[in-house]
Formats: C-alpha cells, sequence, structure tokens
C-alpha cells in the first residue's frame, strides 16, 4: 500500500474533485505509474488540468514527479501471484481491497489529531456521542462502550435529532460533541455539526476521505476509506476502517496512560522546565529585533511547548488572536520554512529533554502489522463454508454480550440489509434457554472474546440436537471451541485497563467484515 504521507491541512484542502482522484490511486497503485497523464485522466474522469492541481497540492512538480514517488513505493512492495483456481483469487483480492482501505486509514492517522482528543479525554468536560440509527448506530455504541472501559465518565449517548438540539443550545458547560458518518452527507448529523460550530462547541468528527461539511465544521477530523454500497437502497457500506479508527483512539490513549504514567496536563513548574534559551532556536528568537506581535508568540510558544508541539496553525491563531501568515513570518525570521518545521524542532528538543510526549507511528505499524496477520491467518475455506450456512435460508442466532456484542449487532444489522435476516442475542440467560428449544436445522453463531466457559453448556446442548454452532474468540486455547461445529480464532489480545476488558475486538470484526464481502460476493 503506498503511503502519501498527507496531512489535515492537505485533505481539508481538496476539492470533492480531487478526493476522487486520491482514492482512485489509493485503490490502483500499480497501474499508475505506467500510464500518460492523460490516459489517467481519462480512467479518473477529470481533465488533464485538474490532476496537475491535484499533484500540486500534494507537493509534487506534476505528474512525472508524482507517478516517480508510486513507482519507488510500489518497487518495495512484495507481489504475490495466485496461480490457482478463480474463487481464490477474488478471494484474494477481497482481502486485498480490506487491508488497502485499512492501510489507507492509518496512514491518515497524525499525531497532531490523537494529541487534541487526548487534551479532551484527559479534561472534565462532558462527551455526546450521537447515533443517528441504523448501523452507524452501532459504531456509536462500540466507541461509547470503549469509552466507558477506559474510565472516562460524563459520556452521554443522543439518540434523537430534536434532543441533540435542545443539548447544543442549552449547554451550561464546556463539552465535546462526537459525530460518526459513513456518508459524510447526512443531513441531520451536518445540521448537529453545524449548530455546534455556530455555538463555540468542539466537535470530533469520523467521516469518509471526502471534503464533507461534517469536517468542515469540526475540532478534530478523522477521515477513512471506504465504497458507498447499497443493496435495493438498504445501505450495507463496510464500517470497519470507522471501527479502526475508534480504536486507535482508544489503543493510543491507553498507551498514552500506560507508558507516561507521570504526565501532565501543565507544563512543569519554571525551575523544572527544560533551558529553553540554551536551545539555538530559542537563542536566536531572543536576539532578533521582534516586534510586539512576534514577541507574544515567543512566549507563548515558551509557556506552552508541550501544547504547542502538536497545535495547528488554526489552533495557534485562536489562542494568539493572530494570522497565520504573522506566526509562519516569525517561523520565517528564526531561519525556518514554516509552522510545521517548527513544532518539529519543539517536538525534537522535548523528546531530549524526555518530556512526556507520545508518537503514534509505532502503535499503527503495530496495528497494520496485526491487522494483516489476522486476515492472513484466516482459514478462507472455513469461512467461505460459514458465509454459506449464514445465507442458506436456515434459522440463524447471532449472540454476543458486553463489548462482543458489537461485533454481533453488525454482523446481524449487514445481514439483515443483505436480505439475511438472523435472530440477535444479548442475554446469557436467554441464550441458555433457546439452546434447548431450537430446532435442529438452526444455526447458532456465538461471539465471545474470553472463550467464557458459561456458554459451555449451551454449546454442548446444541451439539447434542444436532444443530451447527459456530465460535468466535480470541482464546486459541478456550474449551468451547471442542464442543462447537466450526471454531474462528481472532487475533485480539484479551487485556485489561484497571480490571476492566479493553479488548477492542477489531480482528473479531475483521473477521465479521470477511464473512460480509463473501455473502456479497455470492449474492
Amino acid at each position: 500500500m503506498v503511503n502519501l504521507h498527507l496531512t489535515n491541512a492537505v485533505i481539508k484542502n481538496l476539492t470533492r474533485n480531487e478526493l476522487d482522484i486520491l482514492q482512485f490511486i489509493y485503490k490502483n497503485p500499480q497501474q499508475i505509474p505506467d500510464m500518460s497523464i492523460q490516459t489517467f485522466a481519462a480512467a479518473v474522469s477529470y481533465s488533464t488540468a485538474t490532476v496537475l492541481r491535484f499533484c500540486k497540492k500534494l507537493g509534487y512538480s506534476g505528474f512525472a514527479e508524482l507517478k516517480y514517488a508510486l513507482r519507488q513505493q510500489t518497487n518495495e512492495l512484495s507481489c504475490v501471484t495466485i496461480n490457482t483456481a478463480e474463487d481464490a483469487t477474488n478471494t484474494a483480492c477481497l482481502l486485498d481491497t480490506l487491508s488497502q482501505e485499512i492501510e489507507s486509514t492509518a496512514r491518515l492517522i497524525q499525531d497532531e489529531q490523537l494529541y487534541q482528543t487526548f487534551r479532551f479525554l484527559d479534561s472534565d468536560c462532558s462527551f455526546y456521542l450521537w447515533a443517528p440509527g441504523g448501523v452507524t448506530s452501532i459504531l456509536t455504541d462500540y466507541f461509547e462502550k470503549l469509552l466507558f472501559s477506559i474510565g472516562r465518565q460524563k459520556v452521554y449517548k443522543i439518540d434523537a435529532f430534536r434532543v441533540g438540539e435542545h443539548i447544543l443550545h442549552h449547554l451550561p458547560a464546556k463539552a465535546l460533541l462526537i459525530l460518526i458518518s459513513i456518508t459524510g452527507d447526512f443531513t441531520p448529523t451536518k445540521n448537529l455539526a453545524k449548530l455546534a460550530h455556530m455555538n463555540d462547541i468542539p466537535v470530533l468528527s469520523i467521516t469518509p476521505c471526502t471534503n464533507n461539511a461534517i469536517a468542515a465544521f469540526s475540532t478534530i477530523h478523522f477521515h477513512f476509506f471506504t465504497n458507498q454500497r447499497e443493496n435495493c437502497g438498504a445501505e450495507f457500506t463496510s464500517r470497519l476502517p470507522a471501527f479502526y479508527v475508534i480504536q486507535l483512539i482508544v489503543r493510543a490513549y491507553l498507551q498514552y496512560l500506560q507508558e507516561l504514567p507521570s504526565h501532565s496536563k501543565e507544563l512543569p513548574a519554571e525551575a523544572d522546565r527544560p533551558n529553553l534559551h540554551t536551545l539555538p532556536l530559542f537563542r536566536q528568537a531572543h536576539d532578533l529585533a521582534l516586534t510586539e506581535t512576534e514577541q507574544q508568540i515567543l512566549d507563548y510558544l515558551e509557556n506552552h511547548l508541550l501544547e504547542c508541539a502538536f497545535f495547528g496553525l488554526k489552533d495557534l491563531e485562536q489562542r494568539l488572536y493572530t494570522s497565520g501568515a504573522t506566526i509562519v513570518r516569525f517561523c520565517q525570521k528564526l531561519g525556518i520554512q514554516g509552522f510545521n518545521e517548527l513544532k518539529y524542532q519543539i517536538r525534537s528538543c522535548l523528546g531530549k529533554q524526555q518530556d512526556p510526549l507520545f508518537f503514534a507511528n509505532g502503535l499503527i505499524s503495530h496495528s497494520i502489522a496485526r491487522f494483516h496477520d489476522n486476515v492472513e491467518n484466516s482459514d478462507t475455506a472455513s469461512l467461505d463454508t460459514i458465509a454459506d450456512l449464514l445465507t442458506s435460508g436456515r434459522p440463524v442466532y447471532i449472540y454476543g454480550n458486553a463489548l462482543s456484542s458489537i461485533a454481533a449487532k453488525y454482523l446481524h444489522a449487514i445481514l439483515t440489509a443483505l436480505d439475511s435476516p438472523s435472530i440477535l442475542l444479548e442475554w446469557p440467560h436467554l441464550l441458555t434457554g433457546l439452546a434447548s428449544e431450537m430446532s435442529s436445522n438452526s444455526i447458532l453463531f456465538l461471539i465471545t472474546a474470553h472463550g467464557d466457559t458459561r456458554y459451555l453448556s449451551a454449546l454442548e446442548k446444541t451439539k447434542e440436537q444436532g444443530i451447527c454452532s459456530i465460535l468466535l474468540t480470541c482464546e486459541a486455547d478456550s474449551p468451547l471451541l471442542k464442543a462447537c461445529t466450526y471454531g474462528l480464532c481472532a487475533n485480539d489480545k484479551n487485556e485489561q485497563y484497571r480490571q476492566v476488558d479493553v479488548n477492542t475486538r477489531l480482528g473479531m470484526l475483521t473477521i465479521i467484515q470477511i464473512f460480509i464481502e463473501l455473502i456479497v460476493r455470492k449474492k
């Protein structure tokens, strides 16, 4: 997967047409180096002038330089050729597409976005999560459960637009509104984003990589790549990249807390701060003839060094009540090109002084590697057989509890959208009772991260009655595996934070998404 190293500033500056071009590049990186600009323009259905403007916005002199960069990256990728049956080839392409969407999404996540989110998580402000209904509300439930699992309090869910309007008009204290949109243009979500913006309420949004209004009104915005899909009007677009963004935010915050247990919201006392004036960057600044505004910029940087290491230019503009051009001119007086280079210098300084900084590169790379491992280790033959069972017309019961209920709800909702209805179970006692009442023609799909032995009796009952049972777990040595017909194991780690389950279930959700893709292929 190619990595164009896009920043949020670049993405926000792209038009809808240019974002379409970007998505085409991410999906077809190996074909582009052999194309002429005319061929490429025809493939994306835009003019050569639009393509050239796009290249320059990404920092390339033209299409030739973009092709060179893509060729350099694609040459480093290992190419796997599958010379087997057509189904195997199709399945490999399916898995590759999933991997491309996740890796492309991961590369869009920046330290600045995460650090700004950490500031809200560290604060005592209230979090309001908008649940618009349908499959997207499952994402809201996922975020809510993960926030509770890491000990975040004052987390509230809004599931009616009028209630949301009322809350945003009458918030008595600081708050953060969290909006998740799969299309980026759902009218109620856009209206809430606009209303929050008008009332100076910060917004954290997770939206597709398009130039959408929700992202435009957001204080912090995370983008993801996915393809919009419908089945006779029922939308079943993959939510896996959005799930990935949510879990990465939470995992990053956990790592931030666990690796830096002594981190604080304020800088150390004056006596304990790094001696900034000994640094060439700031020593030079104090020797320069600065205007009053430039002196204010310098003073603010020295007194808010940790925050400024992760600020965007607009953040600093708002705090100093000055223009971005003035800040850039100040940076240029120091002999650097702009604000991004200034942040790099500050981060280098703090890193040497062992100040509490968090960088997400390692976590993102590790999460991508684990995702690939999970996909590559999947038994595609068994997955294909189970996909046939789920769409066979037999009664299907899907069970999940606590955080695992998110995976169960997601599978249930998408199966329904694909005209393969199922019955959702979330209560352990109901599962135990129904295990004796299901017909022998039924299928039980049990999802439990911990391979909980309390479900053993239910699986044994279904086995006695000849009922087909499918288990999805994270425990490779779970005793439940011997009692089920089909056993699947994701590579999620069952971890706890302060004795609370913080397994984000992304591996399980990935296997669920593979089922969905296999089912779509059969339709």
